[in-house]
């Protein structure tokens, strides 16, 4: 535990309050973080009776969190002494400017709800380096910019909250909001990640947003029985399908001409095996798999297709070539000199990438598939 729960007398106690519905996702019965920020005695109520759990997080609000977190960890003196000001919240905008989680006058008006970007400023700076460590591979937030093509304000306190676990953004994109407000139940589930290191959250985005998801669709399976896929995948499947190949050549390449220090690009050649990825050295927990190829009949995909397969066997195997799903590329846009391309592809309509499947012939192998390969793009 990051802090004692004992340390500040406050006027809220779980069990004076009504309690909120067990089915919510917050309730008792799913997270519980209202009960656990109450029994934190960090995040106060609306009153000594009432939580207000879909009601709006201030920005003054979000200082004094902040605050106590900051003076719990530190063990400096404590900001909730009377307040001598004009306001409530004096006594921890005068904290956080002495300790710096604010900058003088940073914000003109304190009484006004907070943005989701602005909670994460101000609560990146409640805890120092050491009580937020990395946990995390996060490359890229589908709403949050790194490139500052599109920039986010307060990107990097964001980025740093990810990587530590504390924010996790929307259940399956992971997507932030920004500029969207903060309720403050979902404020209580980030004061118990703040404060309680044991329930933050583990995942990795490790390539860019919307191109993370596992992709099922186009897979190639071994002699062993064991399935790869593109997309991104824990880091133990790639290496059980590759258990017991002799490594035939390892090699780091740039993407587009750059060179990303939150990932490290490999490319590994196996005897008829290609494998493209993407890593974090420091946490290869998860991998980034953006291609596969083989070259060998030892392998077979998802619609029972290997090497050696013909033309016609091709052809069979995807009657449904062109309908709403499955675009099809004929040979036609893919014939280079001697050889003969059949391209399939997958562009989902609820997230941002694209799958696809290609199949090489060529007359120097009789007419029959000598290459398959599968790729993971995005847009």
């Amino acid at each position: 535990m990051l802090v004692s729960p004992h340390v500040v007398s406050w006027p809220l106690r779980y069990h004076k309050i009504p309690k909120p519905k067990k089915c919510k996702w917050y309730g008792s019965s799913k997270q519980g973080v209202i009960k656990t920020a109450c029994e934190l005695n960090i995040l106060n109520g609306m009153s000594p009776t009432r939580f207000d759990p879909e009601g709006t997080l201030r920005l003054n609000e979000a200082v004094k969190i902040a605050c106590v977190i900051h003076a719990l960890y530190t063990g400096q003196a404590d900001p909730l002494q009377p307040s001598t000001g004009k306001h409530w919240a004096d006594p921890y905008l005068a904290y956080a400017e002495a300790n710096g989680i604010l900058q003088k006058d940073e914000f003109t008006n304190y009484d006004r709800p907070a943005t989701r970007s602005e909670m994460a400023h101000i609560f990146a700076k409640s805890l120092p380096e050491d009580g937020l460590e990395k946990i995390n591979t996060i490359f890229s937030i589908e709403d949050v910019d790194r490139y500052d093509t599109f920039p986010v304000q307060y990107a990097a306190d964001i980025f740093k909250l990810y990587r530590a676990g504390v924010l996790a953004g929307e259940p399956k994109t992971h997507a932030f909001r920004p500029t969207s407000t903060i309720t403050r139940a979902e404020t209580a589930a980030i004061v118990a990640r703040l404060t309680l290191p044991a329930t933050r959250e583990n995942f990795d985005i490790v390539w860019l947003y919307g191109a993370y998801y596992d992709q099922p669709d186009f897979s190639l399976t071994n002699e062993t029985g064991k399935t790869l896929s593109t997309g991104q995948h824990p880091y133990q499947e790639l290496a059980d399908f590759i258990e017991g190949l002799p490594l035939l050549e390892s090699r780091e390449f740039e993407d587009e001409g750059q060179q990303h220090d939150d990932v490290t690009g490999i490319i590994n050649s196996y005897e008829g095996l290609s494998v493209k990825y993407f890593i974090d050295p420091e946490n290869p927990r998860s991998v980034f798999i953006a291609s596969i190829s083989t070259k060998s009949p030892a392998y077979v995909d998802q619609r029972g297709i290997r090497v050696g397969c013909s033309e016609a066997e091709l052809v069979e195997k995807y009657p449904d070539k062109g309908d709403s799903v499955l675009q099809y590329f004929p040979p036609q846009f893919g014939t280079y000199s001697d050889a003969t391309s059949y391209s399939f592809s997958m562009w989902p309509s609820t997230d941002n990438n694209m799958t696809s499947i290609d199949y090489s012939m060529s007359q120097v192998h009789d007419g029959t598939v000598y290459e398959i390969s599968l790729y993971s793009c995005w847009r």
